[in-house]
């Protein structure tokens, strides 16, 4: 019997955050992901505490972003290349969201240019194409709100 794709797609957000203990930890399990570790051991080489650490390599299991045989934990081998993509695109989604000004109406001209991109393999330059659209956006927000104020 057919399945409507809706129910075979997964549109869970992605269980970790940027500045917590299990992103962390999952971040250090993936850049060592030819090995596996104890929460001891991943507390030691990290500054995670061993109960924060060990709180985190549970909820990590739990939520299935890593494997587990007795007390250590590492990254499937054929995972380790998609999570270190997911972590490199919430590491850019994060730069890119304490660069954007909190109200487009009081940013300071040219704050476009200081956008990173949230590609990861840009680091933080944005492309000229988008930087020019964004500059042009600008503009003309910028020139809206001088006009609507030197009507008033």
């Amino acid at each position: 019997m057919p399945v409507p794709v809706d129910e075979l797609t997964n549109d869970d957000p992605f269980p970790v955050k940027p500045d917590t203990n299990e992103y962390e930890a999952l971040s250090f399990l993936v850049e060592h992901h030819k090995y596996g570790f104890t929460p001891s051991e991943i507390a030691a080489r990290t500054d995670l505490r061993e109960a924060s650490t060990s709180k985190a390599m549970t909820r990590l299991f739990e939520n299935g972003l890593v494997e587990r045989a007795e007390t250590i934990y590492y990254i499937d081998p054929r995972r380790a290349d998609e999570l270190k993509q997911r972590l490199a695109s919430l590491d850019s989604v994060d730069r890119l969201f304490e660069a954007v000004p909190n109200d487009d109406a009081y940013a300071k001209q040219g704050w476009e240019q200081e956008i990173p991109s949230i590609d990861p393999d840009e680091g933080t330059e944005t492309t000229s194409e988008y930087s020019k659209t964004a500059e042009e956006r600008a503009e003309a927000l910028i020139e809206d709100i001088e006009d609507r104020r030197a009507e008033e």
